[in-house]
């Protein structure tokens, strides 16, 4: 029933805001020089001021220095191996005991363990990306002080030398104190990893539709084990990119990226600030939506990954029997072979509840079940649900504050389910960026191109949320290539495909349980079927 609600609430969202739309403009076809000058942009090393065009160009924050030092196993686009996972610091609870914390200690006790939490007008985040280079002298000191809490080895690149360093770094605590005569104040927080994924066939995933996604989660909801669901967005659209299907196109995923990974100013995406100084800001911007776009063509035209060809006639014995029990044991049921334009992408783009083990603080999006359109009356008494969560690059995370205080106690715990089951949304006026604008520059075939579509609707909706354990839910990781990106699962943490179906917890337990118990030669045959899941063979290869 749930599931019917929920797919129900999804349709109408989409329909209210479907509505309303106006000025659609049909994009142009792809151009090869504007792919030609896409890669040239996705390899390009970025460098910090630009005074020619009067912004600050590379940082100040920034995980790397351009897009192919992060994307480059099996050839330029591909995956990254852990040295270049991105890091961020989760705040999971955060108690005082016989003291109520007002503002101000809430504030210290927060940035005693990094400044970086607290937003411009004194909000605070529990989750903090820690940019791997760049920043002023006392927020690299920061950095190395966290850092320094774990037993484990980290590359020059910023993250972790391997699958096992992974693990030490996320499976160890962060605990600070602060005791006086009259409080105990305890804050446990802990490091999240985000491992790069691969963008070959990016382009057939971005032409996957929210009709194609629906189709699926609709085949699952009879499915006694496995129960996927779109990642719904605020503005009704099905994500599709990301770990947490938290971006709706390549497109909106390359601007996010651009200011995240490398400090790059779009016009929709603001840089990292360095929380050390203050009042800082790039008096321009980095990347024009020409480049945006072309670097989404370049991208859109990598090809997709390709099955390998069996080394010999008993090898291929062996690969078809792999197939055929890959299905048999469920492995199928959310890595599924083709999933519309995309064939042999081996995933359901769907999000999985992947168990505890898999926790990770910047959830995902929060499942709608119902959405209910206000009437007039209800639109001019009622206002918007107060901003409970504040939304991030790699998925939206929580808000600290001093309301959770009983019997003389403060306690803040990052809640593993939404905290209200309804909220009043606000989606008049809406602008929802479907493609890029060309900002008045011309593409290669000489013309300027508009991309944008304007949402404009006079009510609030009441979105009925459904109770999903939001922090454990992952997208499917599509299998194609899988051969050539290792490390494997969100953060990286397993070394071998056979660990990572080892590994695997929640939804996919039962699934693990059957190929475990599989006898050997049947385990060795479905390794070697996805061992034939590889990058293609027909991408430039990265010059680094």
């Amino acid at each position: 029933m749930m599931k019917r609600l929920y797919r129900d609430g999804i349709t109408m969202l989409s329909s209210i805001l479907a509505m309303a739309t106006v000025g659609v403009v049909h994009c142009q076809a792809v151009q090869p020089n504007s792919v030609a000058e896409g890669r040239i942009l996705f390899e390009q090393d970025w460098s910090p001021r630009n005074p020619i065009t009067g912004n600050d160009g590379l940082g100040p924050l920034f995980n790397s220095t351009s897009c192919v030092r992060c994307h480059f196993q099996g050839g330029v686009g591909g995956a990254g191996d852990a040295s270049v996972n991105a890091l961020t610091i989760g705040i999971e609870r955060i108690h005082a005991k016989n003291k109520v914390l007002n503002g101000i200690e809430l504030l210290e006790i927060v940035a005693s363990l990094h400044p970086g939490f607290i937003q411009t007008d004194n909000t605070i985040n529990n989750i903090l990306p820690l940019v791997h280079q760049g920043g002023s002298d006392a927020y690299v000191r920061q950095r190395k002080v966290v850092l320094s809490q774990f037993p484990a080895e980290f590359s020059q690149s910023g993250g972790p030398m391997n699958a096992g360093e992974v693990r030490y770094v996320s499976t160890t605590p962060i605990t600070l104190t602060r005791q006086n005569r009259d409080t105990n104040v305890t804050l446990n927080a802990r490091i999240f990893q985000r491992n790069t994924t691969a963008l070959f066939g990016a382009g057939l995933i971005d032409q996957v539709s929210n009709r194609d996604l629906a189709i699926q989660a609709k085949l699952q909801e009879r499915h006694p084990e496995i129960s996927g669901r779109p990642a719904t967005l605020s503005d009704g659209r099905y994500g599709k990119f990301g770990w947490r299907a938290n971006v709706a196109s390549l497109a909106e995923f390359i601007d996010m990226a651009c200011a995240n990974e490398v400090g790059l100013n779009t016009r929709r995406q603001s840089q990292p600030s360095d929380p050390m100084t203050p009042g800082y800001s790039n008096p321009g911007i980095d990347v024009s939506d020409h480049q945006i776009v072309a670097m989404r063509d370049f991208i859109a035209a990598l090809p997709a990954p390709t099955r390998m060809p069996p080394k010999s006639t008993r090898h291929a014995q062996q690969i078809r029997q792999g197939e055929q029990l890959f299905a048999s044991v469920g492995c199928v049921n959310c890595h599924l072979q083709d999933l519309g334009p995309a064939k042999g992408i081996y995933s359901d783009l769907l999000l999985h509840d992947m168990g505890y083990e898999s926790s990770d603080l910047n959830h995902a999006e929060p499942a709608i079940a119902r959405v209910i359109p206000l009437s007039r009356y209800e639109s001019a008494i009622v206002r918007p649900s107060p901003a409970s969560v504040a939304v991030t690059y790699y998925g939206a995370a929580n808000l600290i504050d001093n309301s959770s205080q009983t019997n003389n106690e403060f306690l803040f715990q990052a809640p593993y389910r939404p905290s209200e089951p309804i909220k009043i949304v606000d989606v008049s006026s809406r602008e929802r960026i479907i493609e890029l604008e060309s900002d008045g520059e011309e593409t290669s075939s000489g013309q300027s191109e508009t991309r944008k579509v304007l949402v404009k609707e006079v009510k609030y909706v009441r979105q009925i949320l459904e109770p999903t354990n939001f922090n454990q839910e992952w997208r499917t990781p599509p299998l194609w290539g899988v051969r050539d990106s290792a490390p494997y699962m969100h953060d990286g943490r397993a070394e071998t495909l056979l660990e990572a179906i080892a590994v695997h917890e929640g939804e996919a337990s039962a699934t693990r349980d059957r190929f475990l118990k599989l006898p050997l030669t049947d385990r060795r045959a479905i390794l070697a079927f996805l061992e034939t899941l590889a990058a293609p063979s027909n991408v430039p290869q990265p010059a680094m």
